[in-house]
């Protein structure tokens, strides 16, 4: 079974408008509302690979009542733990003109220890000999920078495959235990290791030092410029030969963790999954919406995405 903790989720509103001006009024063309956060999008991947996820949350208020709502028509398979303060909502302006996003963030509520703990309870008791437990996104307040590391901490003595896609010290401290599989993007491996990576060399020495802390599949994103990646002690780039893609880049990166998982635990080989996995991740930016893609344009993508073992 795979297990989805998204611990910060949020109501996410898609405005679409022309081009964003400051200090002018503007008028959204259209507006997309849908439950989000990465693990959401991790798990919305999942389902619509055709695959199962249990989703763990955290939600309060009238906008967690949406959410919960929300995920129920999408029959997603789902328990949270109810919070006193709102869950947050992320607003997304969509700049068609010139195919800008704008991403503004609310803080996330307060989770008090009490949720904390029953979480971490939930974790130890029904996760077991090969579960897979997906740890996605940031943290809300309330809950301390080693959450995640404690999350894994619980479970990976289980036989439970752990997989971070986080940022940041909760990264850092998430290192700590053996891990299954992390995905940072360029960004986030230069402030967790503590150095520039500028080069295709750079990227490989990332790689490294991840699978010296003990992570077993190692994806390092770097947007247009592709991916490396590992797989039990084997080097992978993915490339594009040709340029295809939509406007909606949001999420991308979840649908590819999520599949990519999904796939892996169906016992595809590696190089199979992490194609299928980054063409499913190009579908989704053809979809308003993170974790959203046609499966009909999968193929179409799927002819572009190149996979190459590094010697």
């Amino acid at each position: 079974m795979i297990f989805v903790l998204c611990a910060n989720p949020a109501l996410d509103r898609l405005l679409v408008l022309d081009e964003v001006v400051l200090d002018e009024v503007h008028r959204a063309r259209d507006v997309t509302v849908t439950p989000g956060g990465k693990g959401v999008n991790v798990a919305r991947a999942i389902h619509r690979a055709g695959g199962k996820a249990k989703l763990l949350l955290f939600l309060g208020g009238r906008v967690g009542e949406i959410m919960v709502e929300s995920l129920r028509r999408e029959n997603l398979d789902f328990l949270f733990w109810p919070l006193w303060e709102e869950t947050r909502i992320t607003t997304v302006l969509h700049e068609e003109k010139t195919r800008r996003h704008t991403v503004i963030n609310e803080p996330g509520p307060l989770v008090p220890l009490a949720q904390a703990v029953q979480c971490l309870r939930f974790l130890e008791e029904y996760l077991g000999e090969g579960d897979y437990l997906i740890l996605s996104g940031s943290l809300p307040r309330g809950l301390r920078v080693d959450f995640y590391a404690e999350c894994a901490r619980r479970v990976s003595g289980k036989g439970v495959r752990v997989v971070v896609d986080t940022s940041g010290e909760p990264l850092r401290r998430a290192l700590q235990n053996p891990l299954f599989m992390v995905k940072p993007n360029v960004k986030e491996a230069e402030e967790v290791l503590g150095f520039p990576i500028r080069s295709f060399e750079d990227k490989l020495r990332a790689v490294a030092l991840f699978e010296e802390k003990g992570v077993a599949c190692v994806v390092l994103s770097d947007g247009p410029r592709g991916i490396v990646a590992s797989w039990k002690g084997e080097r992978w780039s993915v490339r594009l030969k040709e340029a295809v893609h939509g406007e909606y880049f949001i999420g991308s990166g979840d649908t590819l963790v999520g599949v990519l998982v999904l796939r892996l635990s169906q016992g595809v080989p590696f190089a199979e999954a992490l194609r299928f996995a980054t063409a499913c991740g190009l579908a989704n930016t053809f979809s308003r919406g993170a974790g959203v893609f046609d499966p009909a344009v999968v193929p179409r993508c799927l002819e572009a995405v190149v996979v190459e073992p590094i010697p």
